[in-house]
């Protein structure tokens, strides 16, 4: 990948799946730092201390299953009571306040759809701003509970 980005047919580099110990021994190894980190992350997985660990290294989170993922993950934070709540304050739909959070906490976020409508959707994210305690309540969703097994 290096080669890639020194022959200029890469831009940059992303990893998915790595944390601080896997970072550290890529990081030892490697002349160019990731651009991006992708690993699962959402209200019940915050990924907090990745994001604090490569943010020295000026790496972003991205986060992968940002809504959840597919099946139960996706319906389980839809239907969180604190996430419909601030849903309904704002007029927004639960997959909105999802990703206003993200955007918010600073975390990259790109869900993945092929409805039309879910796509325009998940792009009205940007006339509204989630309060300090509405941001308050998502974090303390933290439980550190992955929704995908690998």
């Amino acid at each position: 990948m290096e080669r890639g980005v020194k022959a200029g047919k890469i831009h940059s580099i992303g990893l998915s799946n790595f944390y601080e110990d896997d970072i550290d021994r890529m990081v030892k190894i490697a002349s160019i730092k990731p651009a991006v980190l992708q690993n699962e992350t959402h209200p019940y997985h915050q990924s907090r201390s990745v994001k604090a660990h490569i943010a020295k290294m000026g790496t972003i989170l991205e986060a992968w299953f940002p809504l959840g993922g597919r099946g139960t993950g996706i319906k389980t934070l839809s239907e969180h009571e604190v996430i419909t709540s601030i849903a309904a304050a704002h007029g927004k739909s639960a997959y909105q306040v999802l990703l206003r959070w993200h955007l918010q906490c600073g975390t990259i976020a790109i869900p993945g759809s092929s409805n039309a409508a879910h796509i325009v959707e998940d792009y009205d994210i940007f006339d509204f701003e989630l309060t300090p305690d509405e941001m308050k309540r998502i974090n303390a969703l933290e439980c550190n509970h992955r929704f995908a097994s690998y």
